[in-house]
């Protein structure tokens, strides 16, 4: 998948500054996602921070085109403030390594606010494994991450609830 590819030539330590990955500005069209009649995350809402623009937007319109409502934010400030103000916002989807306040920093704020949140940890440092919420390694199937969501807000049988 297109996205896929964009998240492995960002590697895991794409950050502000450092260049682009190959391809990258391309103008290359943008990925089309799936688009089945079954949309079962179609109106929850997510929160997707990450520090890089481009996997921030990638994440952003893959979590769109599966129907859900989208909030953004480019770090972990940011994020709390979305948090405050937006009481629909039911999973967060946070890069673990950001400046500043960093993703599990982050996700524990957040749970402080909202104990009911769902947190989606995604990373390209191997040695990062949350013991309570699912973490996602850079490069992943967008796949894996519609799987994730689905598992955190419905649960194991797919079911909403």
């Amino acid at each position: 998948m297109a996205i896929t590819y964009a998240l492995s030539r960002l590697g895991p330590i794409a950050g502000p500054g450092s260049p682009p990955g190959p391809g990258a500005g391309t103008g290359a069209p943008a990925p089309a996602f799936r688009q089945g009649a079954e949309a079962p995350l179609t109106g929850r809402c997510v929160l997707v921070v990450d520090d890089e623009p481009l996997i921030l937007e990638i994440l952003s319109e893959y979590c769109a085109s599966l129907g859900m409502a989208v909030r953004e934010a480019l770090g972990g400030e940011p994020a709390i403030r979305q948090i405050e103000r937006h009481p629909e916002i039911e999973v967060l989807v946070t890069d673990v390594r950001m400046p500043g306040l960093d993703g599990p920093a982050l996700a524990e704020q957040a749970l402080v606010m909202r104990p009911s949140l769902k947190v989606i940890f995604v990373t390209g440092y191997t040695s990062y494994q949350s013991v309570t919420w699912p973490t996602l390694r850079k490069p992943f199937d967008l796949d894996d991450l519609d799987a994730a969501l689905c598992q955190a807000l419905l649960g194991n049988d797919g079911s909403a609830g």
